[in-house]
């Protein structure tokens, strides 16, 4: 698998989306209006001029019905992958007070992403509803986390792990005085899955 550099991320998101959208036949009105995203905004993606936030690319991934990961790997399938840090995809978001990394998509019956996130401390980062066959586990590493789910609201520690069905609004809450660091597990039930941490 070739590795990209993280100034090419735009670029390949662009090829991606642009592949995709042939692959099922959709023009770019068509997938405006699956994903709510506009299209002179899909049109920059497509052409790598825009570095598209976080909650963009899962409104475009949710719309499209895949993985979010799939915008941060190449389309190659190998056999064997090994995700070095430094080559990890990194997307920011909230004025770089939200940042995933995507550390691996499992390509099995029910497609999996799992995501390492930083959130830095009193950021609140607002996650949309991912569809109803999507499954979401945290696991938090460092720091605290607030998750607020459908109303509710979880507390989290260090060593705390929570899941949900992600078919509801969810806000990462950081209340604490440090930088909290976590794992995000995406589980797709079904068989055309949509997204989302």
């Amino acid at each position: 698998m070739s590795l990209l550099e993280p100034e090419r991320l735009p670029f390949q998101i662009g090829q991606t989306l642009r592949v995709l959208r042939r692959r099922k036949q959709l023009t770019l009105e068509q997938v405006s209006d699956l994903s709510g995203v506009s299209k002179p905004m899909l049109s920059q993606i497509e052409r790598g001029e825009t570095n598209p936030t976080v909650v963009t690319l899962w409104k475009i991934a949710t719309g499209l019905r895949v993985p979010f990961s799939t915008f941060l790997e190449d389309l190659d399938n190998p056999e064997v992958t090994v995700m070095r840090a430094s080559s990890q995809r990194i997307v920011v978001d909230d004025e770089g007070q939200y940042v995933v990394r995507s550390i691996m998509a499992l390509k099995t019956i029910q497609p999996t992403d799992l995501f390492h996130v930083h959130l830095e401390r009193g950021c609140a980062h607002k996650a949309e509803a991912h569809g109803s066959n999507v499954t979401e586990g945290v696991w938090i590493q460092q720091g605290r986390l607030t998750l607020a789910i459908g109303g509710k609201t979880y507390a989290l520690a260090a060593g705390d792990a929570l899941h949900f069905a992600a078919n509801v609004e969810h806000t990462y809450i950081n209340p604490g005085g440090s930088d909290c660091e976590f794992l995000v597990v995406l589980i797709y039930l079904g068989e055309d899955p949509p997204p989302k941490p």
